[in-house]
């Protein structure tokens, strides 16, 4: 969901009248974000019900542990992890849908140099996300990069090593950047 954050968070600037909060960004890298939750009609309607009426109920959001990533260490430290767990609220699915939209909804837009990273067998969030963003937005702001056969997150896939030279690239060939980056 960070992808999302950031991306809504840059997305703001380029509306017409930028909240008090937003300020200018460098540069971004997103990696598998959720543009797109990929939530099916059953999911939209019971978020039209249930959000106006109880925002902050939280219930099951519906993901599997062993989407997160092929590797099993990977998925056990998951489930260890004692910040992490399977509750949403309306509020904030209706704030991954809503944000979503916005974000490839100003694509064409899109400014501030950007890395987009993404798996292309996600199933935590849908990677038509990426995808409509990553065509819509122009060239000279984006550079995007499927990865796939990973999972969602694609820094902690077996293939990672691949990921990380995708952003090593990138990142070497920004303004200012240094001569040689330290080894992943």
């Amino acid at each position: 969901m960070g992808g999302l954050v950031t991306a809504r968070f840059v997305a703001e600037g380029l509306q017409a009248q930028p909240a008090a909060w937003y300020r200018d960004v460098d540069a971004l890298v997103l990696s598998s974000p959720a543009l797109d939750p990929g939530m099916n009609a059953a999911q939209k309607l019971l978020l039209a019900v249930l959000g106006p009426l109880a925002p902050g109920l939280a219930v099951g959001n519906g993901l599997k542990t062993d989407w997160v990533s092929r590797d099993p260490a990977v998925v056990a430290a998951y489930i260890a992890d004692p910040l992490v767990h399977d509750r949403i609220t309306p509020r904030l699915a209706r704030f991954i849908l809503d944000g979503g939209a916005l974000v490839r909804g100003l694509a064409p837009h899109w400014k501030v140099p950007t890395l987009l990273l993404y798996a292309g067998s996600d199933r935590c969030v849908a990677p038509a996300g990426s995808q409509a963003f990553a065509a819509a937005a122009p060239a000279a702001a984006l550079q995007a990069q499927v990865f796939a056969p990973l999972y969602h997150e694609i820094f902690n896939e077996p293939e990672k090593g691949a990921v990380f030279a995708a952003l090593g690239v990138w990142l070497a060939a920004r303004p200012g950047a240094p001569q040689s980056l330290p080894a992943a």
